[in-house]
């Protein structure tokens, strides 16, 4: 029965220390969405997909009107042609439409693919930067800001990162 009793006495105690032990890890966050649209490098990579977007964008509002004055043209001359020419035009303005509808697609899968491919390349280049910073500042845990409800102001090192990305990527 004494035996017991010490066996719970040193478990319980070893538990309070491990406890306090624990509670000695740093964990800091990091918003990735304001780095990569503050810091010099994301801004860059940001400015540069939106040009390729709205260049894409007017490409195809040029092509839509063309679309439209063409399907317009049909439409007023329905009731003059004959009804073989009729369908002839309809037949190429449908396949207009289809190689429309191709196009836009293929630059939509291209431009996503570019976003990620360059976003890729800047995390790989900002990973390392990232890493140094925590280990310089024994840093157990970073965290992204989209997954934290509630945290200190403290524990925010989004503008140091960006100062130090900055500096090291031009």
């Amino acid at each position: 029965m004494i035996l017991i009793k010490k066996f719970f006495t040193i478990l319980i105690v070893l538990f309070t220390f491990i406890s306090n032990s624990n509670s000695q890890d740093l964990i800091v966050y990091l918003d990735l969405d304001n780095v990569v649209s503050n810091s010099k490098a994301g801004k860059l990579i940001l400015e540069k997909l939106d040009k390729s977007k709205k260049s894409a964008l007017l490409k195809f509002e040029k092509k839509e009107k063309e679309l439209k004055k063409i399907e317009e043209e049909i439409k007023k001359q329905k009731n003059i042609i004959s009804e073989d020419e009729l369908k002839k035009r309809l037949v190429v303005f449908r396949k207009e439409v289809s190689n429309f509808r191709q196009e836009r697609q293929k630059v939509i899968n291209d431009f996503n693919n570019k976003k990620k491919g360059e976003f890729e390349e800047f995390f790989k280049k900002i990973t390392p930067i990232i890493e140094t910073y925590v280990n310089e500042k024994k840093i157990d845990i970073v965290l992204d800001k989209k997954n934290i409800f509630v945290g200190s102001k403290k524990k925010n090192i989004t503008k140091e990162i960006i100062k130090i990305i900055d500096n090291k990527i031009k």
